[in-house]
């Protein structure tokens, strides 16, 4: 009796084409499950620790420049407006532009709404300032001193009103005591206080200054001191 062939041949080419399926679709990867604690601590981790939290910022009220003074000015000249006398002493911030300059006193720096640079070698003879302006407090850092940065920024702090006479000779009406200052496109915390010693245009200047004071000194001694001024007694 002959074996036929044909139907082994359909046999072997079926099983064939069975295991070159087998053989060509793709592994499933298995990924294990995350743990109770693995799942804690990624809920943990905060979005940005550079930012500060709502509750925090919920804290200081909304002012701004053009709210600071009665506009337009009466025959008492500039008057601070309800709001502004409403918020002495309290928690307020404000959004606006650092001014370009260099203060005398290293724990102050200027502030306006929109940004100016302040020439202080014309200082006395030309002075462009707005009205309006703010002098932002830092708490004192030995060997620092804010440094210029040109983004608008909002400045978080407790806010003072009345007559001061700073150190530059000009006298304040109203400051800032800082306590955050944020970029107001970022949102992130901002650190403006840097080493004088890193901070060359700074160093140029108060090298000008000396020099310049050292000259004058002879001549007219009474301009050329930093300190306050005092009214004169007769």
């Amino acid at each position: 009796m002959s074996l036929n062939p044909l139907p082994v041949l359909l046999s072997l080419i079926a099983l064939g084409g069975v295991g070159m399926m087998v053989l060509s679709s793709p592994a499933k990867l298995t990924l294990p499950e995350p743990t109770a604690s693995q799942t804690s601590a990624a809920a943990s981790v905060k979005p940005n620790a550079d930012t500060l939290d709502a509750e925090t910022l919920n804290l200081y009220s909304e002012f701004s420049f053009d709210e600071v003074y009665v506009m337009p000015a009466g025959p008492k000249g500039l008057v601070f407006t309800s709001k502004t006398q409403g918020l002495n002493g309290k928690k307020v911030r404000m959004e606006g532009f650092m001014v370009k300059h260099y203060h005398d006193d290293p724990a102050i720096f200027l502030f306006t709404a929109v940004p100016t640079v302040h020439n202080q070698v014309e200082y006395m003879l030309a002075d462009s300032l707005p009205t309006s302006l703010m002098h932002v407090i830092m708490d004192v850092r030995a060997g620092d001193a804010p440094v210029w940065k040109p983004q608008r920024i909002t400045v978080m702090g407790t806010l003072e009103t009345g007559a001061h006479q700073e150190v530059d000779g000009r006298v304040s009406h109203i400051r800032l005591r800082c306590e955050h200052v944020v970029d107001r496109r970022t949102g992130t915390l901002l650190e403006l206080r840097k080493p004088l010693a890193l901070q060359k245009d700074r160093m140029a200047y108060k090298a000008y200054q000396t020099a310049n004071n050292s000259r004058l000194s002879g001549a007219h001694p009474e301009n050329t001191s930093n300190e306050p001024r005092h009214p004169q007694t007769r």
